[in-house]
């Protein structure tokens, strides 16, 4: 399927190929490419942050990156309906001192008309693995 076909409103079959696009997008660690899945005017949010705009998410993911080391994201969609989708994820990563930490959480996805992403809420727990416990 081309990507000009992943919009809204999602199908289970579209909503599952646009996460696959997100997911590998997150898994660059790259986060101005990261950023370009929101629109300019994004209300998103992680964990206790809130932010507004593309600007300020691309800022928060390079922080998130800088601390999260060897950061590795699985997502799965829960559900779609028009131009919402509801995600799981389990990431991955390692803080300075190389403790490993998984965390879950599940985020609300919702998109414009070209199919970027409009909203975005997210809500996550962490917890200490050791290395032998990881599964991503």
């Amino acid at each position: 399927m081309k990507n000009e076909k992943l919009v809204p409103p999602f199908s289970a079959e579209t909503a599952t190929e646009k996460l696959k696009l997100n997911e590998n997008e997150w898994n660059t660690h790259d986060a101005a490419k990261i950023a370009l899945l929101y629109t300019e005017d994004v209300e998103w949010s992680d964990r206790t942050t809130f932010l507004t705009g593309r600007i300020a998410v691309e800022a928060y993911l390079m922080r998130k990156f800088s601390e999260q080391l060897n950061y590795r994201i699985k997502k799965e969609v829960w559900g779609a309906k028009e131009n919402r989708n509801a995600i799981r994820f389990q990431e991955e990563w390692q803080d300075e001192s190389g403790q490993w930490y998984h965390s879950y959480g599940n985020e609300q996805l919702e998109f414009d008309e070209k199919g970027v992403i409009r909203k975005r809420f997210g809500c996550i727990s962490d917890k200490t693995i050791d290395e032998g416990e990881k599964t991503l």
